[in-house]
């Protein structure tokens, strides 16, 4: 059974940056320092796989898809696009 799973990580708690934003605030004290989770997905036998450039994102997705397996997608995005 192929199980595949997209996380996109921009390093902030997007929803808090969001509302200091909405109100002309600058973003302040919500930058995470999370771990890289396609290399923690293979520690558990699943396959990881870490997209930085948008033109690498197809093929990480036809790649999870066609994996005989659990897989994670882990896209990082730019926190300024919230």
């Amino acid at each position: 059974m192929n199980i595949a799973h997209v996380l996109l990580k921009n390093g902030q708690l997007g929803k808090i940056s969001k509302e200091q934003r909405a109100g002309d605030c600058e973003v302040w004290r919500n930058h995470l320092h999370n771990p890289d989770f396609a290399r923690y997905a293979e520690v558990f036998r699943v396959l990881g796989i870490r997209v930085i450039a948008a033109d690498a994102l197809s093929d990480a997705l036809d790649r999870a898809a066609g994996h005989d397996g659990p897989a994670l997608v882990e896209v990082i995005t730019d926190p300024d696009l919230i």
